[in-house]
């Protein structure tokens, strides 16, 4: 009697257990997000190889925050500008993006070109065309019964808008970068399951974000070029530095439709092995045109980006300007130094042209020495502790006139300067300098007065430049002529 009624007992919690609905296994969705890719094709097909193997695993997004285009000839220069980069991810399975200061550059109709040639979602939430065509703030796509709302922010750091030459921004307008994510993310978190900002700020503006609300689950950052993988008040914030040299995944774990975990890594694409037919599509774009791969010069040793940024002045100091102009000074911004480094051995056209993808013009005209000092002294102390310039307080023009910028005390760690010294007459000089110096650092009444644009190029006096070593080739100049000293 005893056994036949532990029988029955069993076979009836038999009976229960079948009767009780069974958890599903757990399901993964991998994020993997870029940033500042600056057209480096190159990588493109080690990207597609890593997408695919966590396809091989999973549901997969993949997103980006911005600065895709500027950095590449074969994109840049291209007929289309741009829309090669947006070929190659179309390729990858991209899913969303948002703009970075630098989708601009070429205007508003090679913008929407490369939106019209995606096969992805551009949004961004502080962006406002006049023509009224802009992009929406944010996307909600559902993977295993998840919600998972993306929202896209370009960076308001340079006078309210994004960084750019003027031009690029004709008949666009922005809301604050910060405000405006915070009353996005505020809003979008009531509904969405996990909330995601593509972020082109930087990674300050990121923290001050996190700080403010806790509404992100995830910021995936972008225009600092930070190397990034971390907590901020409970928000993760991730960024990738530049040129797809690295990725970050967010590994979110589903179970019965829920959340049950997430799990953040950082990983380098020079792991994986490259996708053939991404390569071929890489060399196609290579060869459309071949007069890019013209061996200009040699260099007879490495050049660091010190070294470039030299060598573009003295580019600008000597071109023969029409009309006989001779500069006495010249000046480069180290930001437009987009090579970090020029190897020893060939330098093709590609190279050259590389170093300056916003095919800057250059202004001449007569400043005198007060006047070169203040666009110089005021850019050192740009920005302020709760909106910091990310290009001052460190020396950012370059020149074949050595100058001393000196230091005070304050603030504390990122001191001011008080004042910017040249070992030079006080009288008006000859000067040569990039466009987007005189467009958007001297005084605009001085620039009225005191300088003119010239038709000539940055990469035509860098062609000129480097053509003319011969066969005694490029020798790097690697020293520092302009130094910060403490008063």
């Amino acid at each position: 009697m005893q056994k036949n009624l532990i029988f029955i007992l069993t076979a009836l919690l038999t009976l229960v257990s079948c009767a009780q609905p069974k958890s599903e296994a757990e399901r993964h969705i991998y994020v993997i997000s870029t940033n500042d890719m600056h057209a480096n094709i190159e990588t493109m097909p080690r990207l597609a190889t890593l997408v695919d193997e966590f396809e091989a695993k999973g549901e997969v997004l993949v997103v980006d925050s911005g600065d895709r285009v500027t950095g590449n000839a074969y994109v840049d220069d291209d007929a289309q500008p741009g829309i090669p980069m947006v070929e190659l991810m179309n390729a990858v399975g991209y899913d969303v993006v948002t703009l970075g200061n630098h989708e601009f550059d070429k205007g508003r109709d090679a913008l929407y070109a490369m939106v019209e040639a995606s096969e992805f979602e551009w949004v961004c939430s502080n962006m406002v065309d006049a023509e009224g065509t802009g992009l929406k703030p944010y996307t909600t796509i559902t993977l295993n019964d998840v919600d998972i709302t993306i929202v896209g922010t370009v960076a308001t750091d340079f006078n309210g808008r994004p960084m750019g030459g003027d031009a690029a921004f004709v008949g666009f307008s922005f809301t604050d970068d910060v405000t405006t994510s915070f009353e996005v993310g505020e809003s979008v978190a009531q509904e969405a399951e996990f909330v995601v900002l593509l972020s082109h700020m930087g990674y300050d503006m990121d923290c001050r974000l996190a700080e403010m609300s806790p509404a992100y689950d995830w910021i995936a950052g972008g225009h600092s070029h930070d190397t990034v993988n971390a907590p901020v008040n409970g928000v993760h914030i991730s960024q990738n530095r530049k040129d797809i040299r690295y990725v970050t995944v967010a590994d979110i774990t589903v179970v019965d439709g829920e959340i049950v975990g997430v799990e953040y890594s950082q990983v380098e694409t020079a792991n994986y092995a490259e996708n053939e037919d991404v390569r071929a599509m890489v060399e196609a774009i290579k060869a459309r045109d071949l007069g890019l791969n013209t061996v200009e010069a040699h260099a007879n040793a490495d050049a660091s980006k010190v070294a470039i940024a030299n060598f573009t002045c003295d580019a600008l100091l000597h071109y023969p300007y029409d009309g006989g102009f001779v500069p006495e000074i010249v000046f480069y911004h180290y930001g437009g130094v987009r090579l970090s480094e020029i190897k020893e051995g060939d330098i093709k056209r590609v190279d050259i042209l590389n170093n300056d993808p916003f095919i800057s013009t250059i202004y001449l005209g007569e400043m005198s020495l007060e006047e070169i000092r203040r666009f110089i002294f005021e850019k050192y102390n740009n920005g302020t502790a709760e909106k910091p310039d990310k290009e001052s307080h460190y020396v950012y023009f370059y020149s074949n006139v050595p100058y001393e910028i000196v230091l005070g005390t304050e603030p504390e760690g990122r001191p001011d300067a008080l004042d910017v010294r040249f070992h030079l007459e006080p009288r008006t000089y000859r000067v040569a300098m990039c466009n987007y110096i005189a467009e958007n650092y001297v005084d605009d009444a001085v620039m009225e007065r005191c300088l003119k644009e010239s038709p000539v190029t940055v990469r035509e006096a860098m062609l000129r430049e480097v053509r003319s070593f011969g066969e005694a080739g490029f020798t790097p100049d690697n020293n520092v002529y302009q130094v910060e000293v403490t008063k």
